[in-house]
């Protein structure tokens, strides 16, 4: 944990902005979200209200949940690795975690302005929030290696084996996370289904 915190003070332009476009992500979708019009609005809360009722019924057991958020999660992972491993990593990157932040950003303010704020916080809290409170940290980390490699790859001035086991070392420990994160929803995912 020490050398995490190390690496990001050593870093932490680049990670700034690595944050930095996540947040511009998560302006521009909640832009879109207030542009949405009340049908398209009765169609997502349609959509979140069958996918609900399906899990219900179907009894959705945490290892599904667990293999659909891992999977998810590491496919993500995977390509923020490969990006940094070449040298068109730094606009790609950014531009990924731009997408990261719409995403996350409109689908936040779409179910607050269809369920409301108290409905709309016990829905997202479980899942999505916690989660991303855990994640977030570890894709940052991730996509700022991967630009600082890039970055050294390009100006010639890095051991590019010892970047690429760095890089490689974190990509391990986002795995790790991705693990404890997925197990972390499948619980909350099966639990909160029970009070909705």
């Amino acid at each position: 944990m020490k050398l995490i915190i190390e690496y990001v003070k050593k870093y932490k332009v680049t990670y700034i902005g690595v944050v930095l476009v996540f947040i511009v992500g998560i302006i521009l979708g909640i832009c879109v979200t207030f542009k949405i019009s009340n049908n398209e609005k009765i169609e997502i809360k349609d959509y979140i209200q069958t996918s609900m009722n399906s899990l219900k019924e179907n009894q959705m057991d945490k290892q599904i949940i667990f293999k659909q958020t891992f999977m998810n999660n590491i496919k993500f992972l995977i390509i923020v690795w490969i990006l940094g491993c070449t040298v068109i990593a730094g606009f790609t990157i950014y531009i990924l975690m731009i997408y990261k932040g719409f995403l996350l950003g409109y689908i936040i303010t779409a179910i607050l302005s269809i369920f409301g704020i108290k409905q709309g916080i016990n829905f997202l809290f479980p899942i999505l929030i916690l989660q991303n409170i855990i994640f977030l940290p570890i894709i940052f980390l991730l996509a700022t290696s991967g630009i600082r490699m890039n970055k050294g790859i390009i100006k010639k001035e890095i051991n590019i084996k010892y970047e690429l086991i760095r890089h490689c070392i974190i990509m391990i420990i986002a795995i790790i996370f991705n693990i404890i994160i997925s197990y972390l929803e499948a619980y909350l995912s099966t639990f909160m289904l029970n009070f909705l």
